[in-house]
């Protein structure tokens, strides 16, 4: 699934420049629309629904900063020259996730439009899982739940064991059958419901690391079978585990030369 990108400057040549020479694919981003001032953008942002605006402070008609704060995208990068300097600066603090000086250097606009966009990914894509609610134990308890607290912490301390309701209403030392009645009662979800989504946010965590092999993180989770936790994770999380990783980390030989690291790629910067 690609973000999509709004770009609103009044400048054609600079606005045609950034939408034809940024390679998007790269950054599993799509170019949606564009607009030539605040009013269009504004038309545009609350028709097309971006996850990225990239705009201009000052243009006819209606500045920037007043498009995103009639229409809040989810995300904005400024474009801006050193007159708005201190205002750029504000405007980071008002929410803009960043903000690049006029002329435009490539090397530094795909480090932050990769920057953001990996965030933008990561929020989209783990939507699903932050439904899950973990229980929280009441201030003033009692002696059940004073038994769940003790079978989600046997979770929280040996989910990526191969463990059961059995295991746990064992270690508590109460009935299998009567542990499963008060789990569901007591927290919304099974036994088992509740252990496969701490297993997946700790496994969302694990992956934050693009590095991580998929096994490596079935394994630290619990999950001996890997279509298993293809499965599980895909109907969750909306795509399969390795799509996930793969929407954020590009291999060096698919960077752009512009954000290659610098000891693979000593090269003059250049200019939009």
């Amino acid at each position: 699934m690609k973000l999509k990108v709004l770009i609103v400057e009044d400048e054609q040549l600079m606005r045609q420049e950034i939408i034809h020479t940024t390679p998007w694919e790269q950054f599993s981003c799509v170019v949606v629309g564009e607009a030539e001032n605040g009013v269009m953008g504004e038309e545009m942002i609350l028709q097309l629904k971006p996850d990225l605006v990239i705009t201009d402070i000052r243009m006819p008609g209606q500045d920037g900063m007043t498009m995103l704060e009639n229409t809040n995208p989810p995300a904005a990068i400024i474009l801006t020259g050193f007159s708005d300097f201190e205002f750029a600066q504000k405007a980071i603090r008002l929410g803009v996730r960043d903000y690049i000086l006029k002329p435009i250097d490539t090397k530094d606009f795909h480090a932050i439009l990769k920057k953001i966009c990996k965030e933008l990914h990561l929020q989209k894509y783990a939507q699903p899982l932050p439904r899950f609610q973990e229980y929280v134990v009441p201030i003033k308890t009692d002696k059940q739940d004073f038994y769940i607290d003790c079978a989600i912490n046997y979770i929280k301390k040996s989910y990526h064991k191969d463990i059961s309701l059995r295991d746990a209403s064992g270690c508590i030392g109460i009935t299998e059958s009567y542990l499963s009645r008060l789990f569901k009662q007591k927290t919304g979800y099974t036994f088992l419901e509740y252990l496969r989504n701490h297993r997946l946010k700790i496994a969302l965590e694990l992956m934050e690391d693009r590095s991580i092999r998929i096994n490596e993180v079935a394994r630290k989770t619990g999950f001996r079978d890997m279509s298993y936790f293809s499965e599980v994770f895909r109907k969750h999380v909306g795509m399969s585990p390795t799509r996930f990783l793969n929407g954020f980390k590009t291999s060096t030989s698919r960077l752009p030369e512009s954000i290659l690291p610098a000891d693979e790629a000593n090269r003059e910067t250049h200019k939009i």
